[in-house]
């Protein structure tokens, strides 16, 4: 199996997502995948031309590679989106395609997706300047959060308690920088300081983790101190996730669930999640899954992928409460829940033609 991930950035110690970056490198070589880490920036693209395979990066031609996954989540720019969609009319299979991974990096994109699919969302306005403080207060009431249209890891969102509050946040926002686009957000009372991360990998939940703020504060990022543990998803939750992920199209989401008191909203959706936190407290192995996943999804030839079946399996079904009900199912309804459910595995494909 040959793979590129993308990533914007050299791997320093410093940088957001340089850890997940290695540890898909790691896994891949436990994997004997040949794997390259390559900067979207750095492609020169060629359309038109008479080749049917065109890759040329830092002056040399690259060989095809059976499957791409693209790691620069809200960062992703036109470019490299155009150098997914180079790649996926080439034929190459890519880890969330290039329209999934540009609706979802955009908050407000992704929430109006998500509302026409009637999923249940914090209701959401779009900043426009000068703010109209009364249109919020009415529509969305104090406290009130604010948010940049893009960002990740807690980064850029603030909590306003109340109106004086909001008038400071609002006064700096006047005088941002053009482009500097915000989204002010109804602020959900039951989930302060706590949500859950759920890791849906072609359409199966195989993760799944409570965070909680340490310091009283409002954000629960575990890049930003907040605690996690495992967490046994409802069924209800479950589901809910993997039809998000569905609506936007992801094959590897991270999907934000806040806590309602009439059960749960979608906080945000993650094409490129992080999954530090998540594989210290699930003991999962996120990029293992993914590889293994997209191989058979795509039909790849993965050595030693018998190894991780029954894996895989087990983090499925531990993840995932059964449906509370009055009545015990049938037995025949219980397999189609447990299918539902707990197995990450499809069908096996046919093998690719070579």
């Amino acid at each position: 199996m040959r793979c590129w991930l993308f990533f914007n950035r050299d791997l320093g110690d410093t940088v957001p997502e340089a850890h997940e970056v290695r540890r898909f490198q790691e896994s891949a070589e436990a994997l004997d995948i040949d794997l390259q880490v390559l900067k979207p920036s750095e492609f020169d693209l060629v359309v038109g031309g008479a080749d049917s395979w065109s890759a040329i990066y830092q002056g040399r031609e690259l060989r095809k590679p059976d499957l791409i996954i693209p790691r620069c989540g809200s960062e992703t720019a036109y470019f490299t989106l155009a150098v997914l969609r180079h790649f996926q009319r080439q034929g190459v299979a890519i880890v969330n395609p290039p329209e999934a991974i540009e609706s979802v990096a955009d908050k407000l994109h992704t929430l109006q997706i998500l509302s026409a699919a009637r999923h249940p969302i914090p209701k959401t306005i779009l900043g426009k300047f000068p703010v109209d403080v009364n249109l919020v207060e009415r529509e969305l009431g104090f406290p009130v959060v604010v948010k940049k249209l893009r960002g990740t890891r807690g980064a850029g969102v603030v909590l306003c308690q109340d109106r004086s509050q909001f008038d400071d946040v609002a006064n700096l926002l006047d005088g941002a920088a053009p482009g500097a686009d915000f989204i002010f957000q109804q602020y959900i009372k039951a989930s302060h300081g706590r949500d859950v991360r759920v890791l849906v990998i072609d359409g199966r939940v195989v993760a799944s983790m409570e965070r909680r703020a340490t310091d009283g504060g409002f954000k629960s990022n575990i890049s930003l101190g907040g605690a996690g543990t495992p967490f046994e998803a409802p069924f209800e939750m479950a589901e809910l996730a993997i039809k998000v992920a569905s609506d936007l199209q992801l094959d590897v989401a991270g999907i934000d669930i806040l806590f309602d008191k009439h059960g749960y909203r979608i906080c945000e959706a993650n094409s490129s999640p992080g999954f530090q936190g998540l594989e210290r407290a699930c003991a999962v192995n996120v990029p293992e899954l993914v590889f293994f996943a997209m191989a058979r999804k795509y039909g790849i030839p993965l050595r030693h992928s018998e190894r991780w079946e029954a894996m895989i399996e087990r983090a499925a079904a531990r993840v995932v409460m059964p449906r509370r009900s009055g009545v015990k199912p049938k037995p025949k309804a219980e397999a189609e829940t447990a299918k539902r459910t707990t197995s990450l595995l499809p069908r096996r494909p046919k093998p690719r033609p070579t």
